[in-house]
């Protein structure tokens, strides 16, 4: 294999590099984190402790795997909590999104449409720009904050509901916060909208969560392809398998790589987004363009803040004071599944009659678009020899940087 993109990719979360063989149009993505065996950290451990040590599986996202694993356990223990529990869920499963979307749309995606290296780049060129950028994420963070008692890591979740939720009138003023800065995420998005994006059109299966809304909880996968199947099924339908040349495991279905984030959740559940978002989807949508998926996260950014806005509002008058449900510990397995910032995210734990878990196993959105990543550059190889190499070299990158990988979460 001739090494042309020996170097580490930038703008992307961990370390990735991409090896390419020009000559027989194909690549491969080489993850060279260390594998950190979070699978097994958890095992002997009490069940209470695997939604606070899998969130440290991820700094960006770790509001998502806290809620995958109490999803998860909850499945196990046979626990059902009340809607006003599941609201307040979404509202920081929707902030987790938002607040993803934001540090990569603008930090690490925009600066390839732009013609500048870096963000900061844009803060000498841009300044209220920027710092609009910077309201944007720092809004995100105090929301999660205001539930989950810390903006990186919360504690407030538990099994059964949380320690305890914000009082409502805190709540309120953070509603009125958002709905004063969503005409910036608004013009953020439309800007998204008139980026170029290189043309790229290669048909393959997307999956997310089948919802009662916009996908963010649920049991049942569904396909672009038909082929749904139940949380509980995931390992009988998503294969890993290990890759000599990676610490990170690569996912199919079907013995075929497939995708899943925000340009799967839009392109199966388009007419479920919320309005404001809805209207700049309106003829982007469906795609099978992977670079597309930057547009999708822009639109999601939208969506999800018109999301919290209309949950704060549907919270109102719940008893924060029952924040949490008594339950009956014993013995039990189960699966959970949430849609994190990069898409489906899957827990699983079995638990002995005292609640110690014996068995877990995590599947992340990332391992499960390595192989995609792989096929799309491969793809992209194929269609781009009228462009210098320098050209096809920058495409690649930025067709990796489109998919939002997190390294450290692919090699949990």
């Amino acid at each position: 294999m001739k090494e042309i993109l020996g170097h580490y990719i930038t703008k992307i979360e961990g370390h990735g590099k991409l090896k390419v063989d020009f000559s027989k149009e194909r690549a491969e993505l080489h993850v060279d984190e260390g594998e950190r065996l979070f699978e097994g950290l958890v095992l002997g451990r009490i069940y209470e402790d695997a939604p606070l040590i899998s969130a440290r599986i991820c700094g960006v996202c770790p509001t998502a795997h806290t809620f995958a694993a109490i999803d998860a356990l909850e499945n196990a223990l046979d626990i059902k909590v009340p809607e006003y529990i599941a609201d307040y869920r979404r509202i920081m499963l929707s902030l987790q999104i938002f607040q993803s979307h934001v540090l990569h749309l603008f930090f690490l995606a925009a600066p390839d449409y732009l013609n500048i290296d870096s963000a900061l780049d844009l803060a000498e060129k841009n300044p209220e720009v920027f710092q609009i950028v910077l309201d944007l994420k720092r809004l995100a963070d105090e929301g999660i904050e205001l539930i989950g008692g810390r903006s990186i890591h919360p504690v407030t979740p538990v099994v059964g509901g949380f320690t305890k939720l914000p009082d409502y009138r805190k709540l309120l003023l953070y509603r009125n916060r958002l709905e004063k800065n969503l005409v910036h995420a608004v013009e953020a998005a439309k800007l998204f909208a008139k980026f170029h994006y290189p043309h790229m059109e290669r048909e393959r299966e997307y999956l997310s969560l089948q919802d009662s809304s916009y996908p963010l909880i649920g049991e049942e996968v569904v396909s672009s392809a038909g082929k749904n199947f139940k949380v509980s099924d995931y390992q009988k339908n998503i294969s890993e398998k290990v890759n000599s040349y990676s610490t990170a495991k690569f996912s199919t279905k079907d013995g075929k790589g497939f995708m899943v984030g925000s340009i799967a959740r839009v392109n199966l559940k388009f007419q479920l987004l919320n309005k404001m978002a809805l209207e700049i989807a309106k003829g982007q949508f469906p795609s099978n363009n992977p670079f597309k998926n930057n547009l999708a996260q822009a639109v999601e950014m939208v969506h999800f803040m018109e999301e919290i806005i209309l949950l704060i509002d549907k919270v109102k008058g719940a008893d924060v004071s029952a924040s949490r449900i008594n339950y009956e510990v014993k013995s039990g397995k189960g699966a959970g599944c949430i849609e994190a910032p990069r898409g489906l995210l899957f827990h699983y734990y079995e638990l002995n009659s005292k609640g110690i878990i014996v068995n877990c196993d995590i599947i992340t959105p990332t391992a499960q678009n390595l192989t995609s990543i792989e096929d799309d550059a491969d793809e992209l190889l194929k269609i781009s020899h009228h462009l210098s190499r320098k050209e096809q070299e920058r495409q690649i990158e930025m067709l990796i940087r489109a998919y939002d990988p997190c390294i450290t979460c692919s090699v949990h």
